[in-house]
């Protein structure tokens, strides 16, 4: 037969930075072409069609290009072993595809199997410890459904789709301090995932083993990197104030406000989106938002400015007896960009990554790097500036602990410098 039809490609799907994951397409005569991921993922910049794929300046480029060429000679004795018995099938070259890549990560091949028959009724701890990761994670899930929000329980299944992609055997008895090093280097390496990721890949696995019933004393996770927040100062929240949005869009408007909102009350999106019109009380000088926030249960009473009020008697009339226009979260992520993005707020903030302990730092204009959570941390950021003192900012934005709130009064670094400068001078008035 012919040779077959061997091409390296990106697919279609970018990550947040970029990159895309390398398939292999084999072409053997059927309609259709095999297609396989390699575990590898490239910026399309420091890509080539052809051999050696990977620029010298991508991380790991050597053993990736190398990859790369076992899975040509690899796949090239395939289809000729195949094709002399008889057996050449686009299933046959896929499953054997998917196992060779597999086989890179440190696992040896796979064979299929039966899955185990599951039993009836809830699983012991004893019976999870046995059992796909995944299904100790639905475990969790259903013993935590009081407790956490539906958004926040279903987060953890992009956690698991990566642990199935490295090991799809694994379960809560298999994963040792041995498994989990592997599998952090392969999220590392082969996936265009960053340190604070993996971080919540590690608590996430914890909980899985705990609800497994096994000690998780051992499983140290050290990957959590500090990132610096975005906030708006307050020059920047009056230009957003007093910037117009077009009258041909409404909706735009109404976002801006929901942002500005925000920004002076420090509710996160999902407590904004709960925001209802009786949770605006009279209090002794302004009115106040009493409400127990959805993510921490914490009870806050926050103080509406004169802004504030302004906003929330615009939409005094809101359907449903909402206090704020609110969208769904992406949505408003998207549109928190735009707004801030045509009001001019393109001040440079440095966002640093870790991969491993390869450092990425990027400069991205302030509207690019914001997200929903740029209120909150505004609103903490202006507490700061205003000097409130740590526990009453805790009780305001509702923080479990003092640490949380520590972090915003670092924020701003005026009166830092106030004390540095003055210690210098007294140490120069001094000498002289």
């Amino acid at each position: 037969m012919a040779e077959p039809k061997i091409r390296f490609y990106l697919h279609s799907k970018a990550a947040s930075d970029g990159r895309r994951p390398v398939y292999l397409s084999v072409g053997i005569g059927e309609p259709r072409p095999v297609r396989q991921a390699t575990g590898v993922v490239a910026h399309p910049d420091l890509w080539a069609a052809e051999a050696p794929h990977l620029d010298k300046r991508t991380d790991g480029y050597r053993n990736h290009n190398e990859r790369f060429d076992d899975l040509r000679l690899f796949t090239r004795k395939l289809v000729r072993r195949l094709a002399e018995d008889g057996g050449l099938t686009n299933e046959a070259v896929a499953v054997a595809l998917k196992n060779q890549v597999a086989s890179y990560t440190g696992r040896p091949a796979t064979v299929p199997r039966a899955k185990p028959e599951k039993p009836a009724g809830p699983l012991t701890p004893e019976q999870l410890q046995h059992r796909p990761l995944r299904e100790a994670y639905h475990a969790w899930q259903q013993e935590n459904a009081a407790e956490f929000s539906a958004t926040y329980l279903a987060k953890g299944k992009q956690y698991f789709d990566w642990m199935e992609k490295f090991d799809p055997e694994a379960t809560p008895a298999s994963v040792d301090d041995k498994w989990v090093k592997r599998y952090t280097g392969f999220l590392v390496t082969d996936s265009p995932l960053y340190n604070n990721t993996i971080h919540q890949h590690i608590n996430a696995l914890r909980s899985v083993l705990q609800q497994a019933g096994l000690n998780t004393r051992w499983l140290k996770n050290k990957w959590k990197h500090k990132a610096k927040k975005v906030y708006l100062t307050f020059e920047e929240l009056e230009q957003l104030v007093a910037w117009e949005p077009p009258a041909t869009r409404p909706g735009l408007a109404r976002q801006r406000d929901v942002f500005v909102a925000r920004c002076l009350c420090g509710l996160r999106w999902s407590d904004a989106n709960q925001l209802l019109r009786p949770h605006i009380r009279k209090g002794q000088v302004t009115n106040q938002i009493r409400l127990d926030q959805q993510k921490t249960r914490a009870a806050v009473q926050i103080p509406v400015l004169e802004l504030l009020q302004t906003i929330l008697d615009r939409y005094a009339d809101w359907p449903g007896d909402k206090a704020l226009p609110t969208i769904n979260q992406q949505g408003s992520g998207a549109a928190i960009k735009e707004i801030l993005q045509l009001a001019g707020i393109d001040a440079p903030h440095v966002r640093v990554r870790y991969k491993g302990t390869v450092k990425h730092e990027e400069v991205l204009p302030k509207w690019k790097a914001a997200a929903t959570h740029t209120a909150r941390h505004t609103y903490g950021a202006l507490l700061a500036k205003m000097k409130i003192d740590p526990l009453t900012m805790r009780d305001l934005m509702g923080h479990g602990d003092l640490k949380s709130t520590m972090e915003y009064v670092h924020l701003e670094a005026d009166a830092t410098e106030q004390t540095l400068l003055t210690g210098w001078d007294k140490l120069r008035a001094h000498t002289d």
